[in-house]
């Protein structure tokens, strides 16, 4: 079984780059404390000043403390304000528990969404199946049924000499630049492959 540190050192790995990591007391906020072994998150997307927090509690329990645990939840959303009470995630680890007592807590979306840790899984696998799953799938990018992905391997293939450049245009596609930006940027990748 997993324990409280690494999920929480997962969380932060995970979110590097995607998310602004910060603790409630740096934005103002004072969070209810647990009974239990635990600690939150306020994640907001870097880069995007209109993105709204997301706020992830995370305990580690007996199965008999559930109960607690809701309280804590329902605590900590009387506290946040709207509309980020839409934005509450709750990650538990609980020892001794049976995967359908996990699904059974997993479908009560009462005060916050919640997460449970499997007895056999692994810190990545657990934050593949929240809002924090990795980005870029495992393996050959041709195996993923993406439509993005699967175009431009298709491009690649049918175009050789574009496989340099896939990971940087599927990169600008993605990103929050303007469609003026990302037109720019790949004509530039375009004209420098002509050259070559």
């Amino acid at each position: 079984m997993l324990t409280l540190h690494q999920v929480a050192n997962g969380i932060i790995r995970r979110a590097e780059g995607r998310y602004d990591v910060l603790s409630a007391e740096t934005v103002g906020l004072l969070l209810p404390e647990a009974e239990h072994a635990s600690c939150f998150f306020r994640l907001k997307r870097s880069g995007i000043k209109e993105a709204g927090w997301r706020t992830i509690l995370l305990i580690e329990l007996p199965i008999s403390s559930v109960q607690a645990a809701f309280h804590w939840a329902a605590d900590v959303r009387d506290v946040l304000p709207e509309p980020e009470t839409a934005d509450l995630y709750m990650f538990l680890m609980i020892s001794n528990i049976t995967d359908n007592q996990a699904t059974r807590i997993e479908t009560d979306d009462r005060f916050c969404r919640k997460m449970v840790v499997r007895e056999s899984e692994e810190v990545m696998d657990f934050l593949d199946r929240t809002f924090l799953a990795a980005l870029d799938p495992p393996g050959d990018i041709e195996t993923f049924n993406d439509p993005l992905l699967s175009a431009l391997a298709e491009l690649s293939a049918a175009h050789p000499w574009v496989s340099p450049h896939i990971i940087d245009w599927k990169n600008q596609l993605l990103s929050t630049n303007t469609g003026a930006d990302v037109v720019q940027t790949l004509k530039a990748s375009l004209s420098y492959s002509e050259e070559q």
